[in-house]
């Protein structure tokens, strides 16, 4: 389809509207919705099927099913190019096509921006003008959020119907509210996601900008083999998304990250006028991986003047003889600098009890740091969380909820930390035997194989350089003795077919054979076995390996998942091969720093550590283990299943002890990778005046030269590039520029291959909409100018982006930037001026 008729929808038309049309009007779902915008206060012109309006911004259809493909043609026809269907419509992604509207929708909940008095929804109660955004898909979920929102004060920038998501979805949403500078924080209620690529691609954008916090019904309820929330979790993690496990998980988590400050540090201080409740928290917290805040001899001293006494460690008890107690303690604790954050825990006492809390909210004002207030009881308590509400403060019903809420904190802390922290430059070189990998598949499958064991699946492994133990073949007793004394002592022998199960049948492993003898020993022990359980011998083997050094035995685990694509899973080995509990999941493709953060957050980490005489593991072994089989999968697709167990890691690296492949059955197709791999078909090499350059996408490793590049831009260069006069850019935008998705946007550099050095960036930006239009930007270092690799990192942009579908690319360019303006002009751009805006044009390819 042309880009000139999708350049007709504007986003902001549709989530922002000026105007509006009402389809369906006489049904009972259309008089709901003229009701609750006459009720709501919207000024805009707003058409009814009595009185249309020409050109609206927003069409709402609320007719009958049957009729919605005509409602739809009509609002093309008034000039209308975006529609939410609040009814059903099976096949509303076709009808919408056919009438060149974008829709969201069907059975959407609808559009409420209290901003504007709009409540284009069958919700006669909606929360106030805030900073919240709600993006769902469940009209009860919507009421349940606006039911805890409307009595506790939290008002909202959007809350906006996904619906069925069958054209308009997520993605575009996510992309249109993240910039919203009236929205501080998103909610999203997930019951399917059509494009998971788009999503994560869009979620992981707005989560850079605000926190995001999510849940998502029925993913263990749809989970027919086990893992899917461990990895839709891992997924949402990577993308800086809170997934939550529940409404009132959901909620605690909306109630802290929009009405606390960020946590100054990872340690709870609990203040309470109870012993008891006060422990029960300090449980609670520490159960949730949460420490305890421990008081410098200082800091105990102060809070003595105030109690009497010094306090414990653990939550510091306040009594209940002076009403401002807990607020006095609260303000004392404020600035010191062992504590992250505030818990205040409230029992009702009698009398004085609305004097506590007015001193809580007169404190409030001066805490720098999380205060978190659970306000106990449903008689009184129920009006001391009114009240705090009203004044805008974290309140609880629960200290548990409260918990909840400061571990939330706590990982958005996380995130944001991970986003501005730049990564080491060490980037894993693989050169895997490739081709020694595509053969030994063709020859299973030739075979009539789908699985792999043993040393056809260590072979594969070992061709990416993942060290595997010594392995040899055996049809007897007598030549599994002679191969284990070619190998070495101890030794291990076990029994080989190409289609054994992935449960091993029992008593055909032997290990810790200490000679020949053993060995043969050992053989004939199996094959005795075998005749008992009156299994045949034909077609079956030894399989004779040196005994695994010692070490914590690991098991790395790679599975497909229906949406999120190739999962892989962390942690102990030697357990039950057909279960992953215990295992840690991530997403591919790994980078050594990810793999570090995917041991550190496995349950085997400790194991790793020094512990009980045992010298600690090479952890940076086992991280390049896992990067190593993050590109065995990622260039591989007809591997379905991959499982090293065990993998033996010690003080002096790791080894793969045994390993099994289950291939996809010819003819199939892998699901697809939410993350996108590193490009590496998009490098190329550039050579000028004596000095060659590789041209090559970015990655997020190369923030530091990137960061190095700019720091050698002159003023001038840095005000062509940014509009403004900046000397250096923030951590957080340096890791934002080098760390892309290679979907939405790409970035190309050029490295000097004689000093490492960046050079140059030339950057392209799909549009949200469609993708079919993007937006160019381009910078090289001044000793990089006038070498041509400007030009080059143009062309190979502009490829990337005719391949990717992009039918036109735009760029700004400062007007009195000459240079610019004349080599854009040699790449066939074409410049014109921008409209109230004189010192900025524009120039346009169409591709």
């Amino acid at each position: 389809m042309a880009i000139s008729k999708y350049k007709r929808f504007d986003p902001a038309r549709l989530l922002h509207p000026e105007s509006l049309m009402l389809s369906g009007g006489a049904t009972a779902l259309g008089a709901r919705l003229l009701a609750n915008l006459q009720a709501g206060g919207f000024r805009g012109p707003l058409g009814t099927d009595d009185a249309p309006h020409e050109a609206a911004d927003l069409t709402l259809i609320a007719d009958a099913p049957a009729d919605v493909p005509a409602a739809l043609r009509r609002a093309a026809a008034l000039n209308t190019r975006g529609a939410i269907v609040l009814s059903q419509c099976p096949d509303l992604r076709a009808q919408a096509r056919e009438a060149g509207v974008r829709v969201l929708g069907a059975h959407s909940f609808g559009l409420v921006v209290p901003s504007l008095g709009l409540n284009a929804s069958p919700f006669a109660s909606v929360p106030g003008k805030g900073r919240v955004a709600l993006i769902g898909q469940s009209s009860s979920i919507a009421r349940t959020v606006i039911d805890w929102a409307v009595p506790n004060g939290v008002g909202f920038s959007h809350l906006i119907g996904i619906g069925g998501n069958a054209d308009v979805g997520f993605g575009l949403v996510l992309d249109h509210v993240c910039r919203d500078p009236n929205t501080v924080a998103i909610m999203l209620e997930i019951d399917r996601l059509r494009n998971p690529k788009a999503f994560f691609s869009a979620a992981r954008a707005a989560a850079r900008l605000r926190p995001v916090v999510a849940v998502a019904p029925g993913v263990r309820l749809r989970d027919e083999h086990g893992g899917s929330y461990e990895a839709l979790e891992a997924a949402m993690s990577r993308a800086g998304v809170l997934l939550t496990g529940g409404v009132a998980e959901f909620l605690a988590a909306a109630e802290t990250l929009t009405r606390v400050k960020p946590a100054r540090a990872e340690s709870l201080a609990i203040i309470t006028n109870s012993v008891s409740l006060g422990r029960l928290a300090a449980d609670e917290a520490l159960k949730n991986g949460i420490t305890l805040s421990k008081l410098s001899p200082e800091t105990k001293a102060v809070l003595a003047l105030t109690l009497g006494r010094e306090p414990p460690e653990g939550p510091i008890f306040a009594g209940k003889e002076t009403p401002t107690r807990l607020a006095d303690l609260a303000a004392l604790l404020s600035p010191v600098p062992e504590v992250g954050g505030i818990l205040v825990i409230h029992a009702p006492t009698g009398d004085d009890d609305h004097a506590v809390i007015e001193a809580l909210i007169a404190c409030a004002k001066t805490v720098k740091i999380p205060l978190l207030i659970a306000a106990m009881g449903e008689a009184q308590g129920l009006e001391h969380r009114h009240r705090l509400s009203q004044a805008r403060l974290a309140c609880f019903d629960m200290p548990e909820h409260a918990i909840a809420g400061f571990r939330h904190l706590l990982r958005n802390r996380r995130n944001r930390a991970a986003a501005r922290e730049l990564p080491d430059s060490e980037v894993l070189t693989i050169s895997p035997n490739t081709a020694s990998v595509a053969g030994r598949i063709e020859a299973a499958r030739a075979m009539g194989h789908e699985a792999l064991v043993q040393d056809d699946a260590l072979a594969i492994i070992n061709a990416y350089h993942i060290p595997v133990i010594q392995t040899s073949h055996a049809k007897t007793p007598e030549e599994a003795g002679e191969a284990a004394l070619a190998l070495g002592f101890p030794a291990v022998i076990k029994l080989y077919h190409p289609d054994m199960p992935s449960t091993r049948l029992e008593g055909t492993v032997a290990l810790d054979l200490h000679d020949q003898h053993a060995v043969i020993l050992a053989a004939r022990a199996i094959q005795t076995r075998l005749a008992e359980q009156g299994l045949p011998w034909v077609g079956t083997e030894f399989v004779v390996q040196t005994q695994a050094p010692r070490g914590t035995a690991l098991r790395i685990h790679v599975n497909d998942h229906p949406v999120m694509g190739p999962i892989i899973g962390f942690g102990p080995g030697g357990g039950d091969r057909a279960s992953v509990i215990g295992l840690t999941p991530e997403l591919p493709p790994l980078n050594l720093n990810l793999a570090h953060a995917l041991i550190k957050r496995s349950c085997v980490a400790p194991l790793l550590a020094a512990h009980r005489g045992q010298a600690a593991a090479k952890l940076d072994d086992v991280a390049k283990t896992l990067v190593r089989v993050s590109q065995l999968i990622i260039d591989t697709p007809d591997i379905a299943m991959l499982d090293l167990d065990p993998i033996f890691a010690n003080e002096h690296g790791v080894v793969a002890a045994s390993a099994r492949i289950q291939l996809r059955p010819a003819g199939t197709s892998r699901p697809p990778m939410i993350i996108s791999p590193y490009p590496v078909e998009l490098v190329s090499h550039y050579g000028a005046k004596g000095q060659s350059f590789t041209i090559r996408p970015i990655r997020p490793e190369d923030a530091d030269a990137h960061a190095a590049m700019l720091t050698r831009f002159t003023p001038e260069d840095m005000r062509y590039r940014f509009f403004s006069p900046m000397r250096q850019l923030p951590p957080e935008q340096i890791a934002r520029l080098t760390d892309v998705d290679y979907v939405r946007e790409m970035a190309m550099i050029a490295v000097r291959n004689s000093t490492g050095e960046t050079m140059g960036v030339a950057r392209l930006v799909r549009d949200d909409t469609d993708g079919l239009s993007a937006e160019f930007a381009v910078a090289v270092e001044p000793a990089g100018k006038g070498s041509g690799i400007g030009s080059a990192l143009m062309r190979a942009i502009i490829e990337w982006g005719r391949a990717q579908g992009v039918k036109e690319i735009t760029g700004q360019i400062l007007a009195d930037n000459a240079p610019m303006l004349a080599f854009i002009k040699r790449l066939g751009f074409a410049i014109s001026r921008i409209p109230d805006e004189p010192d900025i044009v524009e120039a346009t390819l169409h591709t």
